[in-house]
């Protein structure tokens, strides 16, 4: 019972993103990584001994320390990613405001 509430979680939450791409509240290039996530999410829940097979492979003793190593990998590379565009993005912010402020001082220039 506990796999088919997963299932179901990750089956909402792909069709969730998948709306928000459609509404355009989320671009395709991030929700590429969201939609790889449930993709993984449901596996691991349609094969839950998965992970203890995964984990036995690479020689971890405890299998939901290494989903958690997962996760954390995951956020760490999403903080990252979005980091890296808030600073682009700042950036930008800053070149358009100095432009604005040129564009002014030479509208009042030519009153």
């Amino acid at each position: 019972m506990n796999n088919l509430y997963f299932i179901f979680l990750s089956i909402i939450i792909i069709l969730y993103i998948l709306h928000s791409v459609r509404k355009e509240h989320l671009s395709i290039k991030t929700s590429f990584v969201w939609i790889l996530m449930s993709v993984v999410m449901l596996l691991l829940s349609i094969f839950p001994y998965s992970i203890n097979w995964i984990a036995q492979i690479i020689g971890v003793e405890y299998a939901p320390a290494l989903f958690l190593t997962f996760c954390v990998v995951f956020l760490l590379i999403l903080d990252f990613n979005f980091s890296n565009k808030i600073s682009k993005l700042q950036e930008k912010v800053t070149d358009l405001a100095q432009e604005v402020s040129v564009l002014r001082e030479k509208n009042n220039k030519d009153k």
